[in-house]
């Protein structure tokens, strides 16, 4: 049975009625050598994790993680068995790029990547923005926050700020071009999302309204009508789920380190640790797809979206 399908792919309902960014991502998608063959899967999961949104960043990332939910078990069991080795369920402790020189990770990294190569069948997608780049929906930020977040108003979406308006169609637009290339109708699918302001829980929006918009957004690129689509947040101390979110933040975080120095032009030593995390970046996968584009400011003014060539800093 093939786990992998090749190329060239086509985004089914793709027409020039759909925001530019939109196409831009199916344009790239659809040029991919191989994507994971999910055709004999009941359920799937997604999993995302964003990055760059600290002072000094250049770029803004967003990691989404789609993967098979039947063939989950063995890379579950395999990193409980990692944890209790290298001592990282007393304490607690998340595999995480910002602890990534903690000892106990650092001396476990190594193992943590191969076993994702061979027990994760999914795509790891990874879109960068940089943040030159005013919006992607429209020429001047005020004007199309302003659109967006009238949008959301008028269709019960509910009340959002115009950085999150923003943020929200990003992620949903990124994660529902992959989904109309590899999932099927009738499957299951979970999307779980880190902690974030897309999903907070406030008076006049919480994450029923980010859930409405991405099925609208689903319904925008395929005809796939799922049998059960869930969301959830983190599940605290579950291995099973962490361990697979945590391929998101170290695939947002070290691609933003990768492009702070190839396109930024900015100083950045690697750690050993990071180091090695971008080669497992640049390294092909038998089971698990890495996915890298980054939309980028250039000198005219207008903005383009290409792969991030992590060769160039391995």
């Amino acid at each position: 049975m093939s786990v992998i399908k090749r190329g060239p792919f086509k985004v089914p309902k793709l027409t020039e009625d759909h925001p530019l960014y939109g196409r831009l991502l199916a344009r790239e998608a659809e040029k991919l050598v191989s994507l994971p063959d999910f055709s004999k899967d009941k359920g799937l999961f997604i999993l995302s994790d964003f990055g760059g949104e600290h002072k000094g960043a250049d770029f803004t990332t967003y990691s989404i993680l789609i993967c098979s939910a039947d063939k989950k078990v063995v890379f579950e069991e395999k990193t409980k068995e990692l944890r209790v080795k290298h001592g990282l369920n007393d304490p607690w402790k998340e595999f995480g790029f910002k602890d990534l020189s903690y000892g106990p990770i650092s001396r476990s990294l190594e193992e943590y990547l191969s076993l994702a190569d061979n027990f994760i069948h999914g795509a790891l997608i990874t879109i960068s923005v940089d943040q030159r780049i005013p919006s992607l929906f429209g020429l001047e930020k005020k004007e199309a926050h302003d659109q967006i977040v009238e949008l959301f108003r008028k269709n019960d979406l509910g009340e959002w700020k115009g950085k999150e308006s923003e943020k929200v169609l990003r992620v949903c637009h990124a994660i529902s071009v992959f989904m109309s290339l590899v999932a099927f109708s009738d499957q299951k699918i979970l999307w779980l999302c880190d902690h974030d302001s897309i999903n907070v829980d406030g008076k006049r929006r919480d994450f029923t309204h980010t859930q409405k918009i991405f099925g609208q957004c689903l319904a925008m690129y395929s005809d796939n009508l799922y049998e059960i689509y869930g969301f959830a947040k983190p599940f605290k101390n579950d291995a099973g789920t962490t361990d697979l979110l945590s391929l998101a933040d170290f695939s947002a975080g070290i691609i933003q380190e990768i492009l702070q120095s190839e396109v930024a032009k900015k100083n950045v030593e690697l750690s050993d640790e990071k180091a090695s995390l971008a080669r497992w970046m640049g390294t092909e996968s038998a089971f698990l797809t890495k996915v890298n584009l980054a939309f980028v400011q250039q000198g005219d003014g207008d903005w383009g979206v290409g792969s991030v060539n992590i060769q160039a800093k391995i």
